[in-house]
């Protein structure tokens, strides 16, 4: 069975004249008919009532007219669908964010991608920096916001989205709350809240090299699984912790957070967008072309 049978058919069924139907479908009428008897013959059903020189639809026909016609309106939304896809005007993306991200411009940048691209529906997930650079390897997840340390990958491209400084977070009845900056022996042996390195082998070891080579040694008292969990606990009195200067827009309010007194490339710290090498499709990059809007890359080195 070919689609142009299905045209001819639903121009006979519509016309109820065989030379009506070649005309509007633009062939000879032998052709036409050859068409018809032979999709009969396929489909085992006489489509046709022919007798007394008057074409009407048999009982069949009329059952298989709505089948033709649904077919036909199906295949042509379904090619409409491409086409719009291949423009980038529909389409689904899966895009996983830090759970951090949320205190950065990315929410606005969806926002603007929605309204700017209603068509395309975003899949947003909420993961780790390690588990986007695995979803994004097995073909999981279409781009992602993480951590700098997780985006340096072979199979990856990367975008800098913005550069933050880390500060020092000490509860307000701390002798540094009252300080407007810190240097680094303040807080040698001060109680740490870290995020674990059994989560963030990488994020922990970096900070480590950081501290000790600043000549600091910090005494771990307790682990965090995010920045708001980490700043909770230092509201709690349990310890200090570094916290990048972003999450001063959920600061509690017993918390103070301070700088270096000596700021260096060691207290910053990139959020990357991330995607996987190879074909860019047409709703990605409408997407990075909206996120390049909300980019905020700073020059010179960047450390965790």
């Amino acid at each position: 069975m070919e689609l142009r049978q299905l045209r001819y058919f639903i121009a006979v069924a519509e016309e109820l004249n065989f030379t009506r139907a070649a005309e509007r479908c633009h062939i000879a009428q032998p052709p036409l008919s050859q068409q018809i008897m032979k999709l009969e013959a396929e489909l085992g059903v006489t489509l046709f009532d022919r007798s007394n020189r008057r074409v009407s639809l048999t009982p069949e026909g009329q059952t298989f007219l709505c089948v033709a016609r649904g077919t036909l309106d199906t295949l042509e939304y379904g090619v409409e669908q491409m086409r719009l896809m291949a423009r980038g005007v529909v389409g689904r993306l899966r895009v996983g964010f830090l759970n951090s991200g949320i205190q950065t411009d990315f929410p606005k940048a969806i926002t603007a991608f929605r309204r700017s691209h209603p068509g395309i529906m975003l899949d947003i997930r909420e993961m780790e920096s390690a588990d986007q650079a695995q979803a994004l390897r097995r073909g999981e997840l279409d781009v992602g916001l993480a951590h700098h340390c997780q985006a340096d990958a072979s199979f990856l491209d990367m975008r800098t989205f913005m550069v933050d400084r880390y500060l020092l977070a000490v509860h307000e009845d701390h002798p540094l709350a009252a300080r407007s900056s810190f240097d680094w022996p303040d807080i040698d042996g001060e109680p740490f809240i870290m995020f674990s390195r059994l989560s963030y082998p990488e994020a922990y070891d970096r900070a480590l090299a950081v501290y000790r080579g600043h000549g600091v040694m910090p005494r771990i008292v307790q682990d965090a699984g995010t920045h708001q969990t980490k700043l909770a606990l230092i509201a709690a009195g349990m310890g200090i912790g570094f916290v990048p200067e972003r999450m001063g827009a959920i600061l509690p309010g017993c918390v103070r957070m301070l700088p270096p007194s000596a700021d260096d490339d060691d207290t910053r710290a990139a959020l990357m967008l991330v995607w996987r090498k190879g074909s860019v499709s047409a709703p990605l990059q409408c997407f990075l072309d909206t996120m390049a809007g909300f980019c905020r890359e700073s020059a010179g080195s960047v450390a965790g």
